[in-house]
């Protein structure tokens, strides 16, 4: 019993330590590629997402204004909907034919067509701000 155990051990250890060495010495080289910015994995650029997330907001519109009409009412939701087409629809619309776009440009544009429809100016501001952040989670 000693001999095979001693031979299992012996077997086991040369095994363990010969392997990685012989693995090694007829190992073949890995062959692998430099990522750099040209290659096929490209991040969208920032005009990119903002207008991307522009037209998201445009597809679930009907959804965020059936969940107001739960919260506030149908009548609520109207005036909501109405205001929304009136005056920042299209600030929205104008900035998806901009050929480059920052966030600053779209709170401002929100803004300003905000402040055009009466909105006093620091409401104006914190909705913009609202707005501006809501599309930046989309």
């Amino acid at each position: 019993m000693k001999t095979i155990t001693k031979s299992l051990m012996l077997s086991t250890s040369l095994v363990l330590f010969a392997s990685p060495f012989a693995l090694s010495a007829k190992a073949a080289p890995i062959p692998h590629e430099q990522v750099t910015a040209q290659s096929d994995f490209q991040l969208p650029t920032v005009t990119e997402t903002i207008k991307r997330n522009i037209e998201l907001s445009f597809e679930k519109q009907e959804k965020w204004l059936s969940q107001l009409e739960l919260i506030a009412g149908e009548e609520k939701r109207k005036l909501v909907e109405e205001f929304f087409d009136e005056h920042i629809s299209p600030a929205l619309q104008n900035l998806l034919e901009e050929p480059s776009l920052k966030w600053n440009q779209v709170d401002h544009a929100i803004y300003q067509s905000l402040v055009q429809s009466g909105i006093p100016f620091l409401a104006a501001k914190a909705i913009a701000h609202g707005v501006t952040l809501s599309l930046k989670k989309m």
